[in-house]
Parts: C-alpha cells; structure tokens; sequence
C-alpha cells in the first residue's frame, strides 16, 4: 500500500486537532464518525441502507476522505494517511447542515450538486458535532470559481493599490503643506498669545490709571465743594464788610456834620470869646475844653479813617481772592469734564480689550481641537494605508506559495480586515482632513486683517496714555500760574503736584 509521507503534530484520540500543525501536513481534521450508506439503491439494499457502520475519516484541503475503522490505528502509529481512500467527497460548493435521524442524534447531512443523494455522517456529541460542521463548511470555501475570482481581485486590488498609493502621495504633499501652514498658524498663536499677554499687562496699567482717576476725581470734587464752601464763606464776609463800611460811611458822616457844627461854634466861641475876652474870663476854661473835644474828635474821625482803609484794603484782597476762586472753579469744572471723559473713554477701551482678549482664546482653542482632530486623522490614513499594503503583500504571498502554505495565509487573510473597510476609513480620513483645510483656508483668509486692528487697538490705548499726561501737565501748568497770582493757595498746590507724582 503507497502512503504520503505527510507528518504531523500530536492529536487527541477524539478526533481533535491540536492548534498547530506542521507545513508539510495540513490535514484539518480527522477522526472516527459513524456513516450511513447513500447512492442509488436497490429494492434489496433498502433495509441494509438505513445500517450506520463506523468509518474513519479524514479532512484535506476540500475533500472529505474515509477509510474502514481500522486505518485510525495505523493512522496514529505512522503519523500519515494512505493515499487509497475508500471514498473521496468534494466538499467545494457543498452544502453541510445538522440532520435529525431517528437512530442518531448527533447527524450531519453533506449535499453536493455533483453528487446523487446526500451523505450522512454522525458524532458521539454536540460538541463533536459542531466542531466538524464548522470545519467542514469552512473547507467548502475552496472551489475553483473562489479561486478566479481571488484572482481578478488581487489584480483590481492592486490596480486600487497603485491608485491608492498616487492618492497617498498626492494627500501627504498636502498634509506636508497643510503642516507647514499649521506651523505658520502656531506662530502667529504664539504672536497673539504675546499680544494676548502684552494687553493683559496695559488692561491692568489702565486699571490701575482708572483708579488713580477716580481718586483725583474724588478730591477733585472735594476741593471743589470746599471752594464753594470758601465762596460762600466770603461772601458772607463781603457782606458784612460792605454792612461796616456803610456804618462807618454813615459815623464819618455824621462826626463831619458834628465836626463842622463844632468848628462854627469853636469860631463863634472864639469871636465870642475875644469879645468878651475882658468881660467873662470863665470861657477860658470852656475854650481849653472844647479844644480838647475837638483833638479828640480829631483823633477819633483819624482812626476811623485808618480803619477805612484797612476795611478797603480787606475788601480789595477778599475780591482778588474771590475772583481767584471763581477762575479755580472754572478750572475744577473742566478738568471733573475731561476726567469724566477720560473715564468712559477708559471704559470703552477696557471692553474693546476684554471682548477681544475673549474671541483671541475661543479661537485659538477652536484651532486647537481641530489641529488635534486632523492629527488625528491624518494617523488613522496612514495606519489605513499600511494595512491595505500588508494586505496586498499577503495576498501575493498566499497566490505564490506552495499548498501546504496557503491554507495558513487564508487564516491570516480572514483574520485581516476586508478592502472595504480599510476604503472606508480611508475615505473617511481624507474627508475630516479636506474639511480641516477648508477651514484653516476660510479664517486665514477671514483674519488677513487681524494683526492690523489689534495694532491700532494698542496705538489707540498708547495715545490715551499720552492724554492723560498731557492733562496732568496742564494741570500742574493751571496751578503755577494761580501761585503766582495768590500766594493763599501755595499749600493747597504743593499737595496737588505731589499726588500728581
């Protein structure tokens, strides 16, 4: 008897196949099954064809082989089958389902298109049973139509393949130039993340101003209520001054008339008196005393005429000091204008920088999380493009190696994911990254003027620094020329130029 000298690994004694098996034998499964006769029969073979009888049987590459029950033993003592079967059953294109048969549980029923009738073969178990329906539908794969059609396959694929691969050239020269315009945008991120910084830094310089205005505004206000209050205080006194003057207007009046009076009756007492001179020497006494009336009189209307000047000159200095207070209100009024001004112009700047502070950061983490999801893609085409590559490689493989190989390659390639699939992640990939492009186009494109508009934003808030100063500088201008003016307010002024510094 001629055996084939095919070796292999170790089975178990139920007919099971370890996990592994040497090249050089590729026998699938093997075992002992119980088999009912089948074929045309005779009227006389209608009883005996209902008979199970034991066979041993083998799978090998398509074809399901039996022997008598004996060729087990001789089976697992050489380690080989014998190329002289009893019978030979095509499995390619065959149709292999559980049977119910009334004496055997556990059937199988085998039905082929080139085949009269149907084969009928049992197990011991259900298990048992699965486990050769499973193998024996997976032998039934290998016809030659799969294998033409595999062939015009693996030729479309790689037609696919080199379409595939100019594709993937031509989509990693955009990504290359995609990437290089991310780079671009990066550092323009991190020119507005200066900018972003360098804003912050001015927003908390124009607070702090804002605040140091609304102090002086406060004491602005202040000293401007006490100049009121000053104001009305002067001319309280200018009008009692003006009361006492008209008092003192009216005694000088008065001691002018008395003085007269007295002058006509000191000349007539003295004509009197020279007249009576020899005759009544007692109006000595009287002239001496009216004499002395009159330097008293004197000395009074002098006094009083001292106190006049001294009220004129009060009066002079209250109107200089109040026409002082009324230009230092004048100038209190327009600078509580221009701060006021200064403050909503402050204001304004304030929300045009936290607004734009705001849209800067969504943005940039809206680039973000679109840079990070193009990353993303970009991984899944080219781990994509590499699969569809081993594919192709193994399928070129499996097409040339030898039989006892191919079987091991048709496990690998049903392990690996269909050209579908990997097409459709492709696809897939490529559509999140023209989307990404599309947009990077579309703000670039949309913030061309950007940098232009931040930059007269910082122009803008640098000019009203600049008017700041200018008003402090003409303020403490206001204030020189007042200590010119009137010396009263030199304290006052000194206090102002130091919390100007």
């Amino acid at each position: 008897m001629d055996n084939i000298y095919y070796q292999s690994e170790s089975h178990g004694s139920n007919g099971s196949t370890s996990s592994t098996y040497h090249l050089a034998s590729k026998v699938q499964k093997w075992g002992v099954l119980w088999k009912k006769p089948f074929g045309p029969a005779t009227s006389k073979q209608n009883a005996s064809n209902s008979k199970w009888s034991k066979r041993f049987f083998v799978v090998k590459e398509g074809f399901l082989l039996y022997y008598p029950e004996n060729e087990k033993r001789d089976f697992d003592k050489r380690k080989f089958f014998n190329i002289h079967p009893k019978g030979i059953v095509p499995l390619g294109g065959s149709i292999v389902e559980p049977m119910n048969d009334p004496n055997r549980l556990f059937a199988i029923k085998i039905e082929h298109e080139d085949i009269n009738g149907a084969i009928a073969i049992a197990t011991e178990s259900e298990l048992d049973r699965e486990k050769w329906i499973d193998i024996l539908r997976r032998s039934g794969r290998i016809t030659w139509r799969n294998a033409e059609l595999g062939e015009s396959m693996i030729q479309t694929l790689e037609k696919q393949s080199l379409q595939l691969a100019k594709d993937s050239q031509r989509y990693r020269d955009q990504l290359h130039e995609g990437a290089q315009a991310l780079r671009e945008e990066m550092d323009k991120s991190e020119e507005l993340e200066k900018i972003a910084v360098e804003l912050e830094n001015e927003k908390h310089k124009i607070e702090e101003m804002a605040n140091e205005l609304l102090t002086e505004k406060d004491k602005t206000q202040s000293e401007f209520q006490e100049t009121l209050d000053a104001l009305k205080e002067v001319e309280k006194e200018k009008e009692s001054l003006s009361q006492t003057s008209d008092k003192y207007h009216e005694t000088l009046q008065l001691l002018e008339k008395e003085k007269e009076e007295t002058l006509s009756n000191l000349k007539y007492k003295e004509e009197e008196a020279k007249k009576l001179a020899d005759q009544n020497m007692s109006l000595s006494d009287t002239t001496s005393t009216l004499k002395d009336d009159l330097e008293k009189i004197e000395q009074r209307r002098k006094d009083l005429e001292t106190d006049l000047e001294n009220i004129q000159i009060s009066l002079k200095e209250k109107e200089l000091e109040t026409q002082a207070l009324e230009e230092e209100k004048i100038v209190f009024s327009e600078q509580a204008k221009q701060l006021e001004s200064s403050l909503q112009d402050l204001a304004v700047q304030k929300e045009m920088t936290d607004h734009e502070l705001k849209e800067e950061i969504l943005a940039r983490r809206d680039a973000e999380r679109r840079l990070k999801k193009a990353e993303e893609s970009l991984a899944k085409l080219e781990a994509a493009l590499k699969e569809r590559e081993d594919l192709i490689t193994q399928r070129r493989k499996n097409e040339t190696a030898p039989p006892e190989v191919r079987e091991e390659g048709a496990k690998t390639l049903e392990k690996m994911r269909t050209y579908s699939t990997i097409d459709e992640e492709i696809s897939a990939s490529v559509a999140d990254l023209k989307r990404f492009f599309e947009d990077v186009a579309l703000e670039a494109a949309i913030d061309a003027n950007k940098p232009i508009i931040m930059k007269n934003a910082v122009h803008a808030r640098k000019s009203f620094i600049r008017k700041t100063k200018s008003f402090k500088l003409r303020k403490d201008r206001d204030l020189r020329q007042r200590h010119k003016l009137t010396p009263e307010f030199t304290l006052a002024a000194e206090a102002s130029v130091c919390f100007d510094i």
